[in-house]
């Protein structure tokens, strides 16, 4: 009785442990797979011309210095958002900034004290939408005699497609984004967006440099900047990261029949 009953344990073995390791195969076949998104912060950033700038960050990842770029190099948090920003090698002129409630950019604030020792404070509005876009703003800086009034529009991903300047009651195109790409910025993650609004118009009026890439989301391909001097027209050929990242950029310059090129190189840290 005892051998038949040993048979019969190993007839149903034969037929359950198939069946068990069959199982556990499609389980495992069926485990999913979760890809975690790498965050990256832009660590050095080389736009040519000898324009280089390097960023740090505290332990919250919040820019904390920004090298190169001559108006300022620190910048202190309030609240997690970017409050003032000023020169380490001047701290007589500093730049502060004003949110509402919801942390939408209300006032850009320029003050300091000119070559005679007498203070001085420019107040620019800010004006935002129900999309919490910057949609106007009357920029009043040290440089400019009158208050430069500038509006923007904001394709579907949020990015500058275009910058007017007003005058005399009427909308004059100022720049013109004419396509993107679909990754991501270098600036994404630096929050320079807003602290480099008046930059953003500056270098486009007085210099016809498109610097729209601190505040837009994806990568601009092709620039359209009018100017009295000569309509500017860019060009833009991406490299990207294995994180979705513009890591080198190609640009090619048309104005007035000449064509001049540079490259631009981005470095990351990743966590």
């Amino acid at each position: 009785m005892f051998k038949y009953s040993l048979i019969l344990s190993s007839i149903l073995s034969s037929f359950i442990l198939p069946s068990c390791n069959d199982k556990e195969i499609t389980l495992l076949k069926e485990k999913p797979v979760t890809n975690t998104e790498k965050f990256c912060y832009l660590k050095a950033a080389d736009h040519g011309h000898g324009v280089i700038y390097n960023l740090s960050y505290n332990t919250q990842y919040q820019l904390s210095s920004f090298d190169g770029f001559p108006d300022f190099n620190k910048i202190n948090f309030e609240n997690s958002l970017p409050k003032k920003v000023y020169s380490s090698f001047d701290q007589s002129y500093f730049i502060s900034y004003e949110y509402d409630s919801k942390g939408n950019l209300t006032f850009i604030n320029f003050l300091g004290k000119d070559s005679r020792d007498k203070p001085f404070e420019y107040k620019s509005k800010v004006y935002t939408n129900t999309k919490e876009q910057i949609e106007r703003i009357d920029l009043k800086m040290p440089v400019f005699d009158n208050i430069l009034v500038t509006t923007f529009e904001y394709d579907n991903n949020n990015n500058i497609k275009k910058m007017y300047s007003i005058e005399n009651g009427k909308n004059k195109l100022l720049l013109e984004n004419l396509s993107f790409d679909e990754k991501k910025s270098p600036y994404i993650n630096t929050s320079l967006n807003n602290l480099m609004m008046y930059y953003t118009i500056f270098s486009a009026t007085i210099g016809g440099e498109n610097t729209t890439y601190f505040q837009n989301k994806n990568n601009v391909t092709s620039t359209k900047i009018y100017s009295n001097s000569g309509d500017m027209t860019y060009t833009y050929k991406y490299e990207y990261t294995a994180d979705g990242y513009a890591s080198k950029v190609r640009v090619v310059k048309k104005q007035n029949g000449k064509d001049e090129s540079y490259d631009e190189n981005f470095t990351y840290t990743c966590n």
